[in-house]
């Protein structure tokens, strides 16, 4: 049974080409060589294949424990393109529309309020002048500020979703829908909201049902478990007096991680590793279809990498950046994954800091290598 359950593991896992052919290590040692930033991983992929795994330094500088594939890590927002194929799997099933009014789903949100004024004297509330859309929800247009009060007070894992539109209803709008990009936290989740409501079943069990199982991913959670803990990668900053990298916390998770009082967060919470979340971009790399399985439709991934935003100055289309032959998104503490529709590939980066202007140096030249042709 051992040998059996061995070579269906083997397989589930894309094929990996046994020979460097990027200069991806060559190019990023020296920053940790020289103490600028503690470690990454980095993959090269396909729609079909991983073409490359770089792990370069430390997960973990005090106790030495090295960067593998399988280092977890917080991917942060890159929670949103997640919670955006959640909608389109509703959408290609015909129980969401993307044009309909987010009300429809979450009808206690009927009476949202936009600041028309404000000073340290008085604040001036009028109502919505039109719908509210999923498509303003993914695409950062619906008005709404980066996270709640309660949040800020708080943290963003801090409610369930039941609760945490609750306290949406209670935060004003900076702008009235569909007139200005306002990157918000809000509008994802209330997007990961309406899915809860309209599959009848909490957010992240949606996920590993309907996402994370069919595509193999079993190390994608919102909640990391004890073995998953262990191997999650150590957030640095620098120190400004001695100029060293010294451990740090984000302000916006719940600690301990495994504490019984975090809830599902689906504009940024959840944790995975290189090996997990390069399936979910190969399936976007080959319209929808991983392995041969078809997760979404292809009209569906056309509309998610299509920019949403219109006239207005932010290339965003549905839970994702867009760039030029290419979409993705990044995470607070430093991950990012890009897919390039002209070559093909699949580029992810993985770091945990804060503050290291050093790791955008170090992604920029892996992009740059792992674009070549």
């Amino acid at each position: 049974m051992k040998r059996f359950a061995f070579f269906c593991v083997f397989f589930l896992f894309p094929l990996v080409a046994s020979a460097a052919q990027f200069p991806v290590a060559e190019a990023l040692e020296p920053y940790v060589k020289s103490n600028e930033l503690p470690g990454m991983v980095t993959m090269i992929a396909t729609k079909d294949a991983v073409l490359q795994v770089d792990t370069i330094g430390s997960a973990d500088l005090e106790t030495k424990r090295p960067m593998r594939a399988d280092t977890v890590f917080w991917i942060a927002s890159q929670t949103k393109p997640i919670t955006a194929v959640a909608v389109m799997i509703l959408v290609d099933e015909g129980k969401l529309s993307l044009t309909e009014p987010m009300t429809t789903y979450l009808p206690e949100l009927k009476d949202l309020r936009v600041v028309a004024e404000k000073d340290d004297n008085r604040t001036v509330l009028v109502p919505v002048d039109k719908p509210i859309t999923l498509t303003m929800l993914l695409a950062h247009t619906a008005g709404f500020e980066f996270v709640t009060p309660f949040q800020s007070k708080h943290k963003i894992d801090s409610l369930p979703m039941s609760q945490y539109v609750t306290t949406a209803l209670m935060t004003p709008l900076k702008a009235q829908p569909g007139t200005t990009y306002i990157y918000s936290n809000i509008g994802i989740n209330l997007a990961g909201a309406i899915v809860e409501r309209v599959a009848e079943m909490p957010f992240e069990e949606f996920l590993a049902k309907r996402l994370f199982g069919p595509l193999g991913m079993t190390e994608t959670t919102f909640f990391p478990d004890a073995d998953q803990l262990r191997r999650l990668a150590t957030t640095y900053s620098l120190d400004r007096g001695d100029g060293k990298l010294v451990p740090s916390r984000t302000a916006y998770l719940t600690f301990p991680l495994d504490s019984k009082n975090r809830y599902a967060e689906p504009g940024g919470g959840l944790f995975s590793t290189p090996n997990d979340l390069v399936k979910f971009y190969q399936m976007l790399q080959g319209n929808g279809e991983f392995n041969g399985r078809r997760i979404l439709s292809e009209a569906a991934v056309k509309e998610i990498q299509t920019k949403q935003t219109g006239s207005l100055d932010a290339p965003y289309g549905l839970g994702v950046r867009i760039h030029k032959d290419a979409y993705g998104h990044g995470g607070a503490l430093g991950t990012d994954s890009v897919i390039n529709t002209s070559n093909g590939r699949v580029l992810l980066y993985f770091i945990q800091h804060q503050g290291l202007n050093k790791s955008e140096e170090a992604k920029r030249k892996f992009h740059e290598i792992g674009n070549r042709p």
